[in-house]
């Protein structure tokens, strides 16, 4: 219908009473107990293993291959091997860094600087955590320590010797040769540089746990389990400390 027959159309649509007056009261909506909703809101703890899961697609799912020395990643047949530096995941890596801290990312060399934490507290932020329960840093160690301190109402950190990991919960190990000597429990933990990783699935003997800056890359790590459910610690992933999330 063209612009100039549409006037003449409306106005004797109203002429012959099809025109609806509005109703006076809008009707009331009532719940149905029989009818559930046809979609899922997910909690905090959903949202950040889905936010990982999305990031570890976009860097082609490498798979962190421990033999017990050295750690490689493995990419899906056919992936080409993404890297921090390429544009696209630049982009990703400036988004994790960005949104936690103002610190410029580039070292005094023109390196990028560690960005796992950026990328764990990125997480937690865009699932919806509030500061007091996670204060995003560029630092495992601030988070880390939140949780001992016991100012997290999400989070409690617990031995890694003595608690199995879940969905949803952070696997935390240090790093450097000389602080891993000195970090070996819980009760050892203090100021440092320390790796974390979000678990994203749980089963029997193993989990899988992704992590950002793994391989220059975000990265699943397959995390071996004993027979009592806890993660076995490996020379590269001494795992120390795991925040519970509740």
């Amino acid at each position: 219908m063209t612009a100039r027959l549409f006037v003449p159309f409306l106005a004797l649509a109203f002429a012959a009473g099809c025109a609806v007056a509005p109703p006076e009261r809008a009707p009331r909506l009532t719940p149905s107990d029989d009818i559930l909703p046809n979609f899922v809101v997910p909690d905090t703890r959903a949202r950040m293993v889905f936010l990982a899961r999305q990031e570890w697609a976009l860097f082609g799912q490498p798979v962190v291959r421990d033999n017990g020395r050295e750690a490689s990643l493995e990419f899906p047949p056919g992936v080409e091997a993404t890297h921090e530096v390429q544009g696209p995941m630049l982009s990703r890596v400036l988004t994790y860094w960005y949104a936690v801290s103002t610190q410029p990312i580039v070292g005094l060399q023109g390196e990028l600087r560690p960005w796992s934490a950026a990328f764990i507290s990125w997480l937690a932020k865009s699932a919806g955590l509030p500061q007091d329960d996670f204060p995003p840093s560029v630092l495992h160690w601030d988070y880390i320590a939140h949780a001992l301190n016991g100012d997290s109402a999400r989070f409690v950190a617990r031995d890694a010797r003595g608690y199995a990991p879940q969905v949803g919960d952070l696997l935390c190990a240090p790093r450097g040769e000389a602080f891993v000597a000195e970090v070996r429990t819980i009760s050892d933990l203090r100021r440092g540089a320390y790796h974390c990783d979000l678990v994203v699935e749980r089963r029997a003997d193993a989990l899988d746990a992704i992590g950002g800056n793994v391989g220059d890359a975000v990265s699943l790590t397959r995390v071996a389990l004993d027979a009592e459910g806890r993660a076995v610690p490996t020379a590269a992933r001494p795992w120390v400390v795991v925040l519970e999330q509740r």
